[in-house]
């Protein structure tokens, strides 16, 4: 498998640098840099998938929903809970009827707008969301152990600066 991601990595090198010399030397930094967070992103999903299907039975994204309601602390409406996931409110809903559906949240009448319902976790989806909390847990050590402690600390140090100029860029 790693040698399956370095070899994807190079062939988009190969690609870039045939095809679009203009631009070859920005490209390279978005295949250097961009294209391995994507994929570990997209890999550590699945990681968190072969678990959470099978264990728990939700997906990472309804695990992400469920976190983001917990660590809120409190009932939220759907459209606070859009705001602080990177799904569309139309994906919002799906994954809101499918976690009702396996009653792991619960809808409430809002007090200030009877028209609308606020989302929070049942009791259900509070002990299945700390205990998946902790597979998470154990997950990114074992990803994170492949680097260094000091690497791990300025890995972490350069997302967050990246975190910190994109949220700005959004405002």
């Amino acid at each position: 498998m790693k040698k399956d991601m370095l070899a994807f990595i190079d062939e988009k090198h190969k690609f870039l640098e045939n095809n679009m010399q203009v631009h070859y030397r920005h490209y390279k930094t978005v295949v250097d840099i961009g294209l391995p967070l994507m994929l570990v992103n997209k890999l550590f999903n699945e990681k968190k998938d072969k678990i959470f299907i099978p264990k728990y039975n939700i997906s990472s994204s309804e695990f992400d929903v469920l976190m983001t309601i917990l660590s809120h602390g409190k009932q939220m409406s759907p459209t606070v809970l859009s705001e602080n996931m990177i799904f569309s409110s139309g994906g919002m809903t799906k994954l809101l009827k499918k976690l009702e559906d396996k009653k792991l949240i619960r809808r409430i009448p809002s007090k200030k707008d009877k028209r609308s319902l606020l989302v929070a976790l049942s009791q259900e989806g509070k002990k299945l969301t700390i205990d998946a909390f902790g597979d998470i847990v154990k997950i990114n050590m074992e990803v994170l152990s492949k680097l260094q402690e000091n690497e791990q600390i300025m890995l972490g140090d350069l997302l967050k600066k990246l975190l910190v100029e994109l949220s700005e860029s959004q405002d």
